[in-house]
């Protein structure tokens, strides 16, 4: 496994699942993809949502956001 970056900069795992001769097949998902996720969560606070955030229709953290 090794990591590469992708063309909108953001660096992504990617794993080299079989060799074959010079060909090489390499899987760029998540880890996790494909594995069913449980979480036992607990909300601590709610907040109204900012103006520009119902404008573009996500939420964002107290240092801003990125896409």
């Amino acid at each position: 496994m090794f990591e590469g970056k992708a063309s909108d900069g953001i660096f992504q795992p990617i794993m080299v699942v079989k060799v074959e001769g010079d060909k090489v097949t390499i899987d760029i998902n998540h880890p996790l993809a494909g594995i069913a996720l449980n979480f036992d969560i607990k909300v601590v606070s709610v907040r109204e949502a900012t103006k520009e955030e119902l404008e573009r229709g996500h939420s964002h953290d107290g240092d801003g956001h990125s896409h």
